[in-house]
């Protein structure tokens, strides 16, 4: 249940960005301070890939559970995929919005 509620809830979070063009990052810090990224245009776009990956590797984990033949090996090979797929999609948003700023 937790991972379809953070699933629903990582969809609605990169949707309301991308809706706005402003994909706000969090980044946690020591003393509590505000700190993050705000990502636009294509690396925005980018993360929300990532943001999509994650959830689908949440999702593969429940219907796992609920799907009653004998097949874990193959939820586990599309989560490990789509584990793959969305670290990529994260480092290359990233990539693209340090090269977004380098050029203002």
């Amino acid at each position: 249940m937790i991972n379809t509620l953070f699933s629903v809830f990582l969809l609605s979070y990169g949707s309301y960005g991308i809706w706005f063009n402003d994909l706000y990052i969090p980044i946690p810090s020591k003393h509590g301070h505000n700190t993050g990224i705000h990502l636009h245009d294509l690396s925005a776009w980018v993360m929300y890939g990532a943001f999509i990956s994650a959830s689908l590797v949440m999702l593969a984990v429940v219907f796992d559970h609920y799907d009653k033949r004998d097949n874990e090996i193959n939820y586990k090979r599309i989560a490990d995929l789509f584990r793959v797929i969305g670290w990529n999609f994260f480092s290359l948003s990233l990539m693209i919005a340090f090269i977004q700023f380098l050029q203002r």
